[in-house]
């Protein structure tokens, strides 16, 4: 009898230990695995409210892979993806200021997107004549793996750009970092930078809870240095804060 309750308590244990690894892995959220939190304070959200209320979920890839590039980020932005999220990001950012009116990025958009929910781009200028373009394409279910099949790389070249360096951009927030996808593109005298990334508001990164392709752009003025610096700053403006993040399972 001794032995069947030792075995009996063995297996209860066993049974409590598995349930605790499970509620981990469903959290999600735990100490920093890659970079320390960046204190808030560090890196002001100027423009955008006073609390960073919302957390999203970024990655340089989508639904094929996980990388060690993923993080969390806080904003005042709610990015869940709707048809009037354009509705919710702030036209005044920083010094920042958007154009009149956004745009809707056309027929052809809407054919190799599959329809998406939101397709749509803003402009955005300051007083020193810089231009920032924001890009959106969002979508949910099957369609959103359409957002990996076009990108920078696959798109331009088909409107006649030369693609003439890719890679991973770096951008310093606080004390940690966040990794975006970079493509230096030229067409004729022209040069443009483009910054992308993928964004969730869903830790799980579920088709069914949707996906943001998000895309900065600016054409070269000066260098390509600075026309980072002010395409990292306007990122840092949307995204202030890094959060602890741990991805399990």
């Amino acid at each position: 009898m001794f032995r069947d309750s030792a075995r009996y308590l063995i297996v209860i244990v066993l049974l409590l230990l598995a349930a605790g690894a499970g509620l981990a892995i469903s959290g999600g959220l735990a100490s920093p695995v890659w970079e320390s939190v960046a204190d808030p304070e560090v890196s002001p959200n100027d423009g955008l409210g006073d609390e960073d209320t919302h957390v999203v979920i970024v990655d340089v890839e989508g639904w094929y892979r996980r990388t060690s590039y993923e993080r969390a980020l806080a904003t005042a932005v709610d990015f869940t993806l709707r048809e009037d999220l354009f509705d919710g990001i702030p036209v005044e950012i920083g010094a920042w200021r958007a154009e009149t009116g956004d745009s809707a990025m056309g027929p052809a958009v809407d054919e190799w997107y599959d329809d998406p929910e939101v397709a749509t781009t803003r402009v955005y200028s300051d007083e020193e004549g810089n231009r920032i373009y924001l890009s959106i394409i969002g979508s949910r279910g099957g369609k959103s793996f359409h957002l990996f099949e076009h990108t920078a790389l696959t798109c331009y070249p088909g409107s006649g750009w030369r693609i003439a360096d890719v890679g991973l951009e770096s951008i310093e927030i606080g004390d940690s970092s966040v990794s975006v996808q970079r493509v230096m593109t030229e067409k004729n005298d022209l040069r443009r930078v483009i910054l992308y990334w993928y964004l969730w508001t869903d830790p799980e990164r579920v088709p069914d809870s949707g996906i943001l392709s998000m895309t900065l752009r600016a054409d070269v003025g000066e260098s390509d240095e600075e026309t980072l610096g002010v395409l990292k700053g306007f990122f840092r403006l949307l995204f202030p804060t890094v959060m602890p993040w741990r991805r399990f399972g």
